[in-house]
């Protein structure tokens, strides 16, 4: 049984077990990256907030000149 498993497939149990590994590494991967994803837009989002804040502070300081 064996040898039909290694001749018929082309693999063995270790290789069938590196497959998973390998989806799974895969897969937390992808779950980093959706997640820093989400951090970059989020910070993104509260720097422009805080840009528009400091410009709309920095117009009330100045005076206005004619």
């Amino acid at each position: 049984m064996h040898q039909y498993f290694h001749t018929v497939f082309g693999f063995c149990l270790w290789d069938a077990l590196a497959l998973v590994v390998l989806a799974a590494i895969v897969a937390v991967l992808a779950v980093h990256v959706a997640a820093r994803r989400r951090r970059r837009n989020k910070l993104e989002q509260e720097l422009e907030k805080c840009r528009k804040e400091r410009s709309a502070q920095e117009d009330r300081q100045e005076p206005e000149r004619n």
